[in-house]
């Protein structure tokens, strides 16, 4: 079962080849090659997910038609730890993590805030190199 949810930044990363280890890879350009990126990522990390505020992030900042082809067979291979679901109870709690004003003055994007509130309720750990995640 998965216990760690990637975060936009890091599929990006992935995609790019940024993360894969002596990877020959490089950045994502076929449907095959966005297969191979994801499978190549699993077998490494096996219990890494994602969820749906994620698959969103990540469908919203498709270029053209071959992009999104592509995107869907990468995300596709990673499980969706949420089912798609997001509950009432997770757009509550981030709201309140939107109104968590930080000492330093850090905007929270509404994905980002949702994001680590379905974190929270599936108890699963976030992995992000995102600085402004509440």
């Amino acid at each position: 079962m998965a216990q760690r949810v990637l975060d936009t930044n890091r599929l990006i990363a992935i995609w790019n080849g940024r993360l894969q280890p002596r990877s020959r890879l490089g950045r994502v350009n076929s449907v095959s090659t966005a297969v191979e990126a994801a499978q190549r990522w699993l077998r490494n990390f096996p219990n890494d997910a994602i969820i749906t505020p994620v698959r969103l992030e990540m469908l919203g900042g498709v270029l053209n038609r071959d992009h999104l082809i592509w995107t869907e067979a990468f995300l596709n291979e990673f499980d969706l730890m949420d089912d798609g679901k997001v509950l009432l109870e997770d757009w509550r709690e981030a709201e309140r993590l939107a109104r968590r004003v930080p000492s330093i003055f850090r905007p929270r994007g509404a994905l980002d805030c949702l994001i680590r509130a379905i974190c929270l309720r599936l108890h699963a750990e976030l992995y992000t190199d995102d600085t402004g995640m509440p």
